[in-house]
């Protein structure tokens, strides 16, 4: 999905709060179109602010260092990523049930960034973004809380179609993020290893998470 870039503003007045924002904005789209371009290294606060036009001392007026600006990048990801999900669930028949619900989410949430390798360093393997200060508070962005939501709503549709317990969809969901991760990261990073057929291996790997969380939801299994 691509953003529209907001043209600058002609003359950004100090303390003029709509002007601060489009100029905000207009850093960010940069950021971005940088980041797509030349990855990660890609984007440092003398590339953007050369982008944008302004001085490179005038971008710290609204980040206060790269953190706040990745982690501008960081929730343009998750609204992508989150978007994304709400296509492939929504492209679905009406006659798909849960379970295929899940697979689907599952498969949709690895083609995202198996598609932008990027993204997925910078969503988990960049140490700015893996801690939060009161300036950049990463899990606090709505397209965070969105996608978490929507990984909640699908875990209980199953818990529901299968009989499972309502009150493990929390470890169910975790449990498929953790597996689906994992995946992702074996195969993005772990580039060096020779994998016999990966595309046999994702879709068994797609069917034994969602079989993961299915057992997950069903609970322990009785003792003897």
């Amino acid at each position: 999905m691509l953003h529209m870039v907001k043209p600058l503003p002609p003359h950004v007045r100090r303390g003029n709060a709509e002007d601060h924002q489009a100029l905000r904005q207009a850093v960010i789209d940069a950021a971005m179109r940088l980041f797509q371009t030349h990855g990660l290294a890609g984007v440092t606060m003398r590339a953007v602010a050369s982008e944008v036009g302004v001085s490179a001392m005038a971008l710290y007026r609204y980040f206060p260092n790269k953190a706040g600006l990745l982690q501008g990048l960081w929730a343009f990801t998750l609204t992508d990523l989150h978007d994304h999900l709400r296509a492939r669930l929504g492209a679905l028949a009406p006659s798909d049930g849960a379970r295929a619900r899940m697979r689907a989410v599952i498969d949709a949430f690895m083609g995202f960034f198996e598609a932008r390798p990027d993204s997925y360093r910078l969503i988990f393997m960049t140490d700015q973004t893996l801690l939060e200060t009161p300036e950049t508070r990463w899990t606090a962005a709505p397209a965070y809380q969105q996608t978490l939501q929507l990984a909640s709503e699908v875990t209980l549709a199953v818990a529901r179609e299968i009989g499972g317990a309502a009150e493990r969809v929390r470890m169910a969901s975790d449990l498929r993020f953790a597996l689906t991760t994992g995946y992702l990261h074996a195969r993005l990073v772990n580039t060096r290893y020779r994998w016999q057929d990966l595309d046999a291996l994702r879709q068994e790997t797609i069917e034994q998470i969602a079989c993961a969380v299915e057992r997950c939801l069903l609970g322990p299994p009785d003792g003897p």
